[in-house]
């Protein structure tokens, strides 16, 4: 598989106000720690994890609208953290974003066909007839109307917006996209419409996804590799079949049986996942998960577990990841 791109060691520490005279050092919120993998071309990771983190994080330092504080970022083999803007400016034509919210990521000032164009206008096109013609074979490419460009965003539905989101996104041709929670603000019906309309332009444009999300379902549905994220770091990365029938990280297992599952027995015989997350302020030594972890032995608490290969593709960061022996209560629904 030729990397389309590359994370390496992603850090990002956010600075507090909290105020203590006692400390000469403001506390950091240790958002990313260390993340690092690869996206193949044409292929989709689904990037997991419980809310808080750091998914979204580690999609916004990929596209540098966050700085990041350490690591290395490398698309088609060029160095983004650090590079020249103009270099930036003419790279993020092959890197876009689909966000979560449709409601608060279109300006609603704008009419739809401004919207759609505007990646084109910051690259330095000029309005022309051409343009306008593009932007309505966009909409229809998303399943809108030509009609639809001379409109504003709150003449749509939340499941149109997604769709002028996405036909925003595609404008540039890009390579890459991020879907950051592209589809948790919509119903069920409307996700799955999305889902495959975002599948279809993938096929037709040979693009890459990083697809960001909560929904193990929806993201399995997707995805073709799965990394699966914890309090900043990655803790398990394998192809989706692997991942869903054998998940060998004790928060991967807890993960996929906490999914609802539409039987009553099945409820009762899945293993829950105790505590709370705890804080990125003051994250726990060695093992992140260990105060949650049933597994954690005195090395946990000490030593940070490597993310290492323990089946043809599959990576985890446990110190016990052998002894694990697979699935977990995983709902049979996923």
């Amino acid at each position: 598989m030729t990397a389309l791109l590359e994370v390496e060691g992603l850090v990002k520490h956010f600075e507090t106000r909290l105020e203590n005279w006692l400390q000469r050092v403001k506390p950091v919120v240790k958002a990313v720690d260390n993340v690092s993998f690869a996206v193949g071309e044409r292929e989709t990771l689904g990037l997991v994890g419980e809310s808080g983190c750091g998914k979204s994080t580690t999609g916004r330092l990929i596209l540098q609208l966050i700085e990041p504080t350490a690591g290395a970022v490398r698309f088609m083999g060029t160095e983004l953290v650090g590079a020249d803007p103009r270099e930036l400016r003419r790279l993020r034509k092959n890197l876009q974003i689909i966000f979560q919210d449709p409601h608060a990521s279109l300006n609603p000032r704008m009419r739809v066909e401004e919207i759609i164009l505007e990646p084109l206008y910051a690259q330095g096109e000029r309005p022309s007839v051409e343009l306008t013609n593009y932007a309505g074979e966009l909409l229809e490419k998303v399943g809108l109307s030509k009609k639809h460009a001379q409109r504003h965003p709150h003449e749509f539905s939340g499941g149109q917006r997604q769709r002028i989101g996405i036909a925003r996104a595609i404008a540039p041709k890009p390579k890459f996209i991020i879907c950051d929670e592209a589809v948790s603000a919509l119903d069920v019906s409307v996700q799955a419409q999305v889902i495959n309309l975002l599948q279809d332009l993938q096929e037709e444009l040979a693009m890459s996804y990083l697809f960001i999300g909560h929904d193990l379902a929806v993201v399995k549905h997707i995805a073709d590799r799965i990394a699966v994220m914890y309090l900043g770091r990655i803790v398990e990365t394998a192809p989706k079949a692997r991942l869903y029938t054998s998940p060998r990280h004790p928060y991967t297992q807890a993960l996929l049986a906490s999914a609802p599952v539409p039987h009553p027995r099945l409820r009762q015989s899945r293993k829950r996942l105790h505590g709370e997350m705890p804080s990125p302020l003051n994250p726990p030594t060695g093992c992140h998960f260990h105060p949650r972890c049933p597994l954690a032995q005195d090395i946990c608490k000490s030593n940070d577990p490597v993310l290492r290969e323990i089946e043809p593709g599959q990576h985890v960061a446990c110190h016990f990841a052998e002894l694990t022996g697979g699935p977990a209560s995983t709902p049979a629904a996923l």
